[in-house]
């Protein structure tokens, strides 16, 4: 329990600033090139969201998303996966202060589960009596349809479905090849079996759109893919992907300073992120130096990285090392 306390404790749950007590490098910085190049490294998304029903999270995304549990801290915080390289991470805001953000901040992300099965997964919601909020329209000519819902914390799930269509001319010839997630046959869940998702969405609010364009392309060197009316998607890992949307327009949020949620990214070289990121203008750093979480007995467990983009999304960018604690994050990741 305490080691695994000492884990959470860096990884977005609670408070970083000044508490490492573990060194950087001695070695100088390396070239800015080859620091590109090793930090171009995302192996997996993240989200994590803050709730005041901890369990009733948990029931939700566990129990009827089924989403894999692939490491939990009891009652404080659980990461599970949807998707072979999306995760987001539930967080027990019970007012001790220990997460990085309060459950009370506005919830400015929304996240789309991908999947060519939207008829279905409507089919399960209703049954469910989840909060949806519209329901799926006959796709026709339209480049993507679905339907949302809301969360027990009010956070908004997008459940979308990418057609061919010419907006999408460069995004399925990434999302066709790839093979939808079941919920794990060992784990107790209401979701039918046939039911998958293939990839994520995590959409990000931002008052200038140019701006958050430039900066997630050269702080991570990611990729537009789709170009919509008020939003552009990008690509991250495998199976997931950054939407930039003009938080001035239609879209389902509007920008804000305060947000209760840290984006994550998962990755093989924390260390080169850290070297990359002095090398950004807009990213801010947390903390002043990498750092190395270690359980009781001194084995490192995480490297890590956390931060702010420009309009104060909280970054956090984690390398989980090979060590027992990290067995089943690590597998789920293939590594």
């Amino acid at each position: 329990m305490i080691r695994l306390f000492k884990v959470i404790m860096l990884f977005g749950f609670a408070t970083l600033a000044g508490c490492s007590d573990s060194g950087t490098s001695e070695e100088p910085a390396p070239e800015t090139a080859a620091v590109e190049e090793r930090a171009n490294d995302i192996i997996g998304n993240n989200a994590f969201l803050y709730y005041k029903d901890y369990d009733e999270a948990i029931d939700f995304y566990h129990n009827k998303m089924g989403f894999k549990n692939v490491f939990e801290f009891p009652g404080f915080a659980m990461i599970l996966q949807f998707s072979p390289t999306t995760f987001i991470t539930v967080v027990n805001d019970d007012g001790s202060g220990r997460g990085m953000h309060s459950a009370d901040e506005p919830k400015t992300i929304a996240i789309a589960l991908l999947t060519d099965q939207i008829d279905d997964w409507y089919e399960y919601a209703v049954s469910q009596e989840m909060e949806i909020r519209n329901p799926p329209r006959p796709i026709a000519d339209t480049p993507h349809n679905g339907f949302l819902v809301t969360d027990p914390g009010g956070y908004i799930l997008e459940f979308e479905h990418f057609a061919p269509h010419p907006e999408n001319v460069n995004f399925m010839p990434l999302l066709d090849p790839m093979e939808n997630m079941y919920v794990d046959p060992n784990q107790e869940s209401s979701r039918p079996a046939d039911l998958g998702f293939k990839a994520g969405i995590y959409w990000l609010y931002h008052a200038d759109r140019e701006g958050a364009h430039n900066f997630y392309t050269e702080a991570f060197g990611l990729e537009q893919i789709v170009v919509q009316p008020f939003s552009d998607i990008y690509t991250s890992s495998p199976t997931g992907f950054i939407g930039l949307v003009d938080g001035n327009g239609p879209g389902i949020h509007e920008a804000t300073q305060d947000k209760a949620v840290n984006v994550g990214f998962m990755t093989s070289n924390a260390q080169a992120w850290w070297d990359h990121l002095k090398t950004v203008d807009g990213f801010t750093f947390r903390h002043d130096e990498l750092y190395h979480e270690s359980d009781g007995d001194g084995n490192e467990l995480i490297d890590i990285v956390i931060g702010y983009d420009p309009e104060n999304y909280f970054i956090e960018i984690d390398q989980f090392l090979d060590a027992e604690a990290n067995k089943a994050l690590r597998e789920a990741l293939g590594q």
